[in-house]
């Protein structure tokens, strides 16, 4: 077995593993996997693809977003293999943070590589129910106090990211802060979410505003930090909780704001 970058003609394999783990992205993360973010994908090859791991670097802060091995290639060390290999490349390149979302099974491996536990992230499923709503134009003046919030949250300016995102979607703000409903052909999330208020009745008034204006025939998704107490409103909204994941970082954290955040921009692939 050898750890390498992605080839083009690995992505068939590539994607029918990560489908057969439920590997969920929007089509458009997909894209920037196959295309500038290609040099962060990295393979397990014996005798084909067989583990896959991504990641994504922004300044200072980076995400390993997917670390997955084939059901019949696990306990050999090759997922630990390639999560070293990644990992090496992110500081190497001088990141100061990385961060991941962990399973129970995969925690164990990062926890040896010196990440530790900075909370618990819980995804939230509101499941297809009616017809289309009409979606209105954002205004652009809520898209930059969302580029505000994410920059005083992270600690830098990830703009070229959320630019791509809000394209996508509208943009909603409140006193405390900023979210986005991400509205792909495929998937619909809300995130990033911040605020710099801790008031659960406030969060579901701008949580009930962006459900308002989602797709009721498809199912939205939200992966949450569970600081935040959001179980009652979003039970309310119609969400099921469908998991549990430990939010881990590695590295200097000291100049990142946890608790303005209220939802990731992905379902843990790209932070």
């Amino acid at each position: 077995m050898i750890v390498r970058p992605v080839h083009a003609s690995d992505w068939e394999q590539f994607i029918t593993l990560a489908q057969g783990e439920n590997w969920r992205v929007p089509q458009f993360e997909l894209q920037l996997f196959q295309g500038s973010w290609s040099r962060f994908v990295h393979v397990a090859d014996d005798q084909g693809v067989c583990g896959l791991a991504t990641a994504v670097a922004y300044q200072s802060s980076a995400w390993i977003g997917n670390l997955i091995v084939s059901p019949q290639k696990r306990g050999r060390g090759y997922g630990a293999a390639l999560f070293k290999t990644v990992l090496a490349e992110l500081v190497e390149q001088g990141i100061k943070s990385v961060w991941l979302t962990a399973s129970v099974q995969g925690q164990p491996i990062y926890q040896r590589a010196g990440f530790v536990e900075v909370g618990r992230i819980e995804r939230w499923v509101r499941p297809a129910s009616a017809a289309l709503t009409e979606i209105s134009d954002q205004e652009s003046s809520q898209t930059d106090i969302l580029f505000r919030e994410d920059r005083i949250g992270w600690g830098e300016d990830r703009q070229p990211l959320l630019s791509a995102l809000a394209g996508h979607g509208r943009v909603f703000s409140d006193e405390a802060g900023a979210a986005l409903l991400q509205l792909w052909p495929d998937l619909q999330m809300i995130g990033p979410w911040y605020s710099r208020s801790t008031n659960v009745q406030q969060s579901s008034k701008l949580l009930d505003r962006m459900v308002a204006k989602a797709n009721q025939a498809a199912e939205l998704v939200l992966d949450v930090f569970a600081a935040r107490n959001l179980a009652t409103p979003l039970l309310g909204a119609g969400f099921e909780l469908a998991g549990e994941t430990t939010l881990m970082a590695y590295g200097e954290v000291s100049g990142i704001d946890l608790g303005s955040m209220v939802s990731l921009a992905s379902l843990g692939s790209i932070g």
